[in-house]
């Protein structure tokens, strides 16, 4: 292998994630402290609105996903999607959320919404969540919908139901192993899954569209690049910053979600810098699925 680019040609325009806040309604064990808590204050909503200002300043259109923490828990979220509907560069916008408001909330929000990412948590009330989901998608907005199913090692039985649902209502999903705060991230703690039920997780074909392009010719997922160990880019070039960006719950602007360069300077306060090239990767694994489809090439 030796290149990497999206499938859906999005080296014209620029994927940010933007983490609103730390904020969360769930506690999952899995989830480390610098991304999420139940304590932190919401970022001011005008803070906010100038953000989505200089996002649509931008010399690439925007393709945008609200991240968290939990987004949907700002108070005034339903003004930020507004604020967001009406800045004529911002061409696409996902939210991923834990699907715990109901699922008429995701069908009144879904006119500003082009994309919801939903995740199914199996250590909280993956049910409701599941039931929400459901109702949204028999809804029929023109809104896509992608689940990630969260592979707990101790609710496997509950996360093959959660897969046997989103097969019958034919919801596209795809089936995540964990990453903990401690241990061994680079092999996404495989030894605590039961060796069948690894061997299931391995095996199982997800129904999300192939979006990563490997070697000009074979379609896969991104998860299935990482599920497969092929996300090892150390020392590849890497068009994480002119493909991509990351806004941090406190404003600070990184190239991706592995945050390889540091800091590009701090979106709230001003400081922030568009940057203009490539970067070398120096990291032993690719873990994340936003930045897995970025233009890689050795």
């Amino acid at each position: 292998m030796y290149k990497i680019n999206s499938k859906w040609k999005h080296q014209d325009s620029i994927k940010i994630e933007w983490n609103l806040g730390k904020r969360c309604n769930l506690d999952c064990g899995y989830c480390p402290e610098y991304i999420h808590d139940n304590h932190s204050p919401h970022t001011d909503i005008e803070v906010l609105k100038h953000t989505v200002a200089v996002l649509n300043a931008l010399e690439k259109p925007v393709r945008l996903s609200l991240t968290g923490g939990e987004p949907s828990v700002h108070p005034q979220i339903e003004e930020l999607l507004e604020s967001i509907n009406a800045a004529n560069n911002i061409v696409w916008l996902s939210m991923t959320t834990n699907a715990t408001r109901t699922g008429k909330w995701y069908v009144d929000q879904s006119k500003y919404v082009d994309q919801y990412v939903f995740s199914l948590h199996y250590e909280k009330n993956s049910k409701t969540s599941l039931e929400h989901i459901i109702a949204f998608h028999s809804a029929k907005t023109d809104t896509k919908i992608l689940v990630h199913i969260m592979a707990h090692h101790k609710y496997m039985q509950e996360v093959k139901g959660g897969v046997f649902s989103c097969k019958a209502f034919e919801i596209p999903y795809v089936i995540r192993r964990i990453r903990w705060t401690e241990g061994n991230h680079d092999l996404f703690d495989d030894m605590r899954y039961d060796y069948h039920d690894l061997e299931w997780i391995k095996q199982s074909t997800k129904t999300a569209e192939p979006n990563c392009i490997i070697d000009n010719d074979e379609l896969l997922h991104a998860n299935d690049v990482i599920k497969s160990h092929m996300n090892q880019f150390n020392g590849w070039s890497c068009n994480a910053g002119i493909e991509s960006l990351m806004i941090n719950w406190d404003g600070e602007v990184h190239r991706a979600t592995c945050r390889v360069g540091g800091s590009l300077g701090n979106i709230y306060n001003r400081t922030f810098i568009v940057p203009k090239d490539t970067i070398t990767c120096t990291r032993n694994w690719c873990t994340c699925e936003a930045d897995i489809p970025l233009t890689k090439w050795k």
